[in-house]
């Protein structure tokens, strides 16, 4: 069994507007399921504060792809974690190249793995602190 692999290490978001790409990271081996964990240790206070996190990966050398778009987080939700799952051994219907939506998985693996998160803040004081690992199965 491969060990998990930190995607995002823990994060705390600056104030205001914030969209961000984490930095590839190769997953070793060749695993047929992978398992995401959206760890979010403290979130802002106001219900009107968001985050959007998603996991990408490259299939084809140059191009990222949603793989995970986990359940927004609102920032009143306090501390929490989210689970995605994709399978290589499930069939992915065709789609064009759109935002998956939230709560969403697309069954793809590709080379390389990253996160991407988008913070909306309501008054500007938002702040939320997270990591996301990927589970190799």
């Amino acid at each position: 069994m491969a060990l998990p692999v930190t995607l995002l290490a823990a994060t705390t978001t600056a104030v205001g507007a914030v969209t961000a790409t984490s930095t590839p990271v190769s997953i070793p081996g060749q695993p047929r399921a992978m398992a995401f964990v959206l760890d979010v240790t403290a979130a802002a206070t106001d219900a009107g504060d968001t985050l959007d996190v998603k996991v990408q990966c490259r299939l084809d050398g140059t191009n990222y792809v949603d793989v995970c778009s986990f359940t927004q987080v609102l920032g009143n939700g306090g501390a929490l974690k989210h689970v995605g799952k994709i399978n290589a051994d499930i069939a992915q219907a065709m789609f064009a190249d759109a935002a998956l939506a939230a709560g969403s998985v697309r069954n793809l693996q590709g080379e390389v793995y990253r996160v991407s998160y988008t913070q909306a803040d309501a008054d500007n004081d938002a702040s939320f602190t997270f990591s996301v690992t990927a589970c190799p199965m």
